[in-house]
């Protein structure tokens, strides 16, 4: 607090008695008590942060992706490839293929087989004859170039029963024998040492030329 000095007044002289100069004490006012005030200071100004809302937290919902719609698709069964069959013509029964001559080929084959070794000494001729009496046929001895008109005819299709005849060059050298199938045949007169003998060997007969077949008739 500053306080103001107070000023001096001088008192004013008197002629008159002379009393003692009492010098004046100045009256000192008293100056007022200035109650302090206290500072205050001052607050500060606090921006008014506006309130926020918090914004609601979101769950992220996870994108789900959509299934494609998938037309579908009629299941067309695979019509089975059906290979076509040929028609076959079935062979009426009375015109069924059966070889005729396949039974008395086999007694004519078995018959011959059945004289190797028993009729050693007979001629090429009798050996076939006696062979085709035993499967049944009305045969006798005749020369080998007559069996195919007496008892059958000329195949080109061999079959084992068959006679086989070789042509030489005429009567005496001819041969006959009966065929038996695997190149084979069994054969009369065969000379052996100078002997003859009935023996299976081969249908090929050294100079005794091609062999022609002959099928017996039943």
């Amino acid at each position: 607090v500053v306080y103001e000095e107070a000023p001096v007044v001088e008192a004013p002289v008197y002629t008159e008695t002379v009393a003692p100069v009492v010098e004046e004490v100045p009256v000192v006012e008293e100056a007022p008590v200035i109650e302090e005030v206290p500072v205050v200071e001052e607050a500060p100004v606090i921006e008014e942060v506006p309130v926020v809302e918090e914004a609601p937290v979101i769950e992220e919902v996870p994108v789900v992706e959509e299934t494609p719609v998938i037309e579908e698709v009629p299941v067309v069964e695979e019509t089975p490839v059906i290979e076509e069959v040929p028609v076959v013509e079935e062979t009426p029964i009375d015109e069924e293929v059966v070889d005729p001559n396949a039974a008395l080929n086999e007694s004519i084959r078995q018959a011959a087989l059945g004289l190797v070794g028993t009729t050693d000494g007979m001629q090429c001729t009798e050996v076939a004859a006696l062979a085709l009496q035993q499967a049944g046929v009305d045969a006798i001895s005749l020369w080998p170039d007559e069996f195919a008109g007496a008892y059958g005819y000329y195949t080109d299709t061999p079959q084992a029963g068959n006679l086989v005849y070789y042509d030489n060059g005429g009567r005496g050298v001819d041969h006959i024998a009966v065929y038996i199938g695997d190149g084979q045949a069994v054969h009369g007169n065969y000379s052996i040492n100078g002997d003859s003998y009935t023996v299976v060997a081969s249908v090929e007969v050294s100079e005794g030329g091609v062999p022609q077949y002959i099928q017996v008739n039943p």
